[in-house]
């Protein structure tokens, strides 16, 4: 079973990008910047047409390459937790005792009542994993939690269901959501 990135993420670091470049481009062709002289109005569109090219290159590789966030093998869970670095992660079946759906609010002014949700599983007391923190994947051996962010991911009610069919018959463990 396999949980997939949001498509809207990779195609909104694209709108950004082409904002960015058109806005830089119509600065230009209006003489609104001049890069003889060095001021705020040179060093803030030079840093937002790098942001350009960096959102360029991961929505692209967002949209192309890199599809699947988690995947749920009958062997564990592998992590794919980047852009650039997508080596995998791999967390065995035997570690996991049991997993939940965690909805958290987000205190962010801008967001009104947005949410960022989660896959917990809790890990055995005797584990062999290692701390780890990444964009999308947390491995805290303190409080023996392995949390999952899928904010950026495709799931929905009957993907939850699914997951708990999946995780019963396959690990052995109850998915509470």
């Amino acid at each position: 079973m396999k949980i997939y990135y949001s498509k809207f993420v990779g195609v909104g670091y694209l709108l950004f990008a082409s904002a960015i470049f058109i806005q830089i481009f119509f600065l230009l062709i209006h003489g609104l910047i001049d890069f003889s002289q060095l001021n705020l109005l040179t060093v803030i569109p030079t840093v937002l047409f790098f942001a350009a090219i960096y959102a360029t290159i991961a929505g692209i590789k967002r949209l192309t390459n890199h599809r699947v966030s988690f995947e749920f093998t009958f062997e564990g869970i592998y992590v794919y937790p980047g852009l650039f670095f997508s080596k995998g992660i791999f967390i065995p079946k035997e570690e996991l005792l049991r997993a939940s759906y965690v909805e958290v609010d987000v205190s962010d002014p801008d967001h009104v009542n947005s949410k960022a949700c989660y896959l917990d599983f809790n890990l055995r007391e005797v584990t062999q994993l290692a701390d780890i923190s990444k964009s999308n994947i947390i491995i805290n051996t303190s409080t023996l939690k392995l949390r999952l962010a899928l904010s950026l991911c495709r799931f929905r009610e009957e993907e939850k269901a699914e997951l708990a069919t999946y995780l019963k018959e396959n690990y052995g463990i109850d998915f509470f959501y």
